[in-house]
C-alpha cells in the first residue's frame, strides 16, 4: 500500500475542474453547488473551486496538496507539493506522466450499474431485433422478422472481468444465459461463471459464443484485440457489444465483417476514432448501433452521486493519514 507522505494536514487544498451539468427539477441547483457543499464537510481542508485550470492562479497551485478532477500535465508543473490526484473516471490510461511521488485514484466502481444497464439494454434490442422493428414502423410496414433470440440459454461471453464485466455477467446469468468470462489471470472462479478463461484461450470459446462484450480497460495490450481475424471466429449471427475501448476493436475490420453479413449487431459506446467523425463510414454500417460513449458518465445522477462519494472518501482518508482506496497500479494501467 501506498503512504501519501504529507508533513502537515492542518491546511491542505483541494481543487476541482467544475462541471455545470444539471440533475435535479429545480433549475436554480446544479451539480457545482451540490459537490461545494459535499466537500465542504471535508475536516481540516481549504477547499478552493475553479471551473478551469486557467482560472487557478499560481500562488494557489503551489500550494495545492491535494487535486480532484482532470488533471493537465501545464497545470501540474504547476504544483509541487502536489501529493495526491482523484480522478472522476475509471479510466486512468492518460496520466502515465505524473511524477513517481503523486499518488493517483480512481472512480473505480461508480459508473458500472448504468453501463451494465447500457448493455443489458443493448444485448436484448439487437437479441429482439428492434431496431429493425422500428424501421418497419416508421415505413408502415407490418413485417414479421426471422431469426429472434431468447436471452435464457444463450451463451454470453464477458471479456473483460472487472467490475463492469462481472456484474454484466453475473445479471446475464439471473436472467437464464450460460455465461463465460475473460480476464488477465484465472483465479476464484465464480459460481455464475461457466468457464473463465484467460484471452490466450479465448479463441476456442468465440465459435460457440451467442454474444462477445467488451469492457476492457484502456491498457495497451488491448488495442487492436478484435481484428479482422478475431471477429471472423464469432458466430455469423452472434452480438457484439463494446463499453470498454474504441481501440480494442479494429474499426476498419468491423466495417468490413459487417459488409460481409458476419455478426447479427455491434452495439458500440465506444469507438475509434472519438468522436466520429461525420463522415466516417461506420455511421452507415449495417447492423451497427451507435451511442456517444454515454453508458456511463453523468446523465444518470446517481453516477454523480457515487463519484463524489468516492472522491470525498478518499480526501477524507487522506486527510486522516490513512491510504486513499482504488489506488492506480501503474504495472496494471488501471
Amino acid at each position: 500500500m501506498h503512504q501519501i507522505p504529507f508533513s502537515s494536514l492542518s491546511v491542505l487544498k483541494l481543487f476541482y475542474r467544475n462541471r455545470e451539468v444539471r440533475i435535479y427539477e429545480d433549475k436554480n441547483n446544479c451539480y457545482g453547488k451540490t459537490q461545494r457543499k459535499d466537500y465542504g464537510s471535508l475536516p481540516d481542508a481549504e477547499v478552493i473551486f475553479a471551473e478551469k485550470a486557467d482560472d487557478l492562479s499560481n500562488t494557489e497551485l503551489q500550494d495545492a496538496e491535494l487535486f480532484a478532477g482532470s488533471l493537465t500535465p501545464e497545470t501540474a508543473a504547476k504544483m509541487p507539493k502536489l501529493r495526491f490526484v482523484q480522478l472522476f473516471s475509471a479510466g486512468a490510461n492518460n496520466y502515465g506522466w505524473l511524477p513517481e511521488q503523486v499518488v493517483l485514484a480512481n472512480a473505480y466502481g461508480a459508473y458500472g450499474d448504468s453501463i451494465v444497464e447500457h448493455m443489458l439494454t443493448v444485448t436484448l434490442m439487437a437479441m429482439k431485433r428492434m431496431p429493425e422493428y422500428l424501421s418497419l414502423q416508421q415505413k408502415k410496414e407490418w413485417t414479421l422478422l426471422k431469426e429472434i433470440d431468447r436471452f435464457e440459454g444463450s451463451h454470453i461471453l464477458s471479456v473483460g472481468m472487472g467490475a463492469i464485466g462481472t456484474s454484466y455477467a453475473q445479471k446475464c446469468a439471473a436472467l437464464g444465459a450460460v455465461c463465460y468470462g475473460v480476464r488477465r489471470t484465472v483465479h476464484d472462479q465464480l459460481s455464475f461463471i461457466r468457464k473463465l478463461v484467460t484471452v490466450s484461450e479465448m479463441d476456442e470459446l468465440l465459435p460457440e459464443m451467442d454474444v462477445v462484450a467488451l469492457s476492457l480497460p484502456g491498457t495497451e495490450d488491448v488495442r487492436n484485440m478484435f481484428d479482422y481475424r478475431r471477429l471472423s471466429l464469432m458466430k455469423k449471427n452472434a452480438i457484439m457489444i463494446n463499453v470498454g475501448r474504441g481501440n480494442s476493436v479494429v474499426t476498419e475490420d468491423l466495417i468490413r465483417i459487417m459488409n460481409e453479413g458476419h455478426l447479427k449487431a455491434a452495439c458500440l459506446d465506444v469507438m475509434d476514432p472519438e468522436p466520429l467523425p461525420k463522415d466516417h463510414p461506420l455511421w452507415n454500417t449495417p447492423r451497427v448501433y451507435l451511442t456517444p460513449h454515454i453508458s456511463g458518465g453523468y446523465r444518470a445522477g446517481v453516477n454523480y452521486d457515487r463519484v463524489m462519494d468516492v472522491a470525498i472518501e478518499n480526501m477524507t482518508l487522506v486527510l486522516q493519514g490513512k491510504n486513499p482506496i482504488h489506488i492506480v497500479d501503474w504495472k496494471l494501467g488501471y
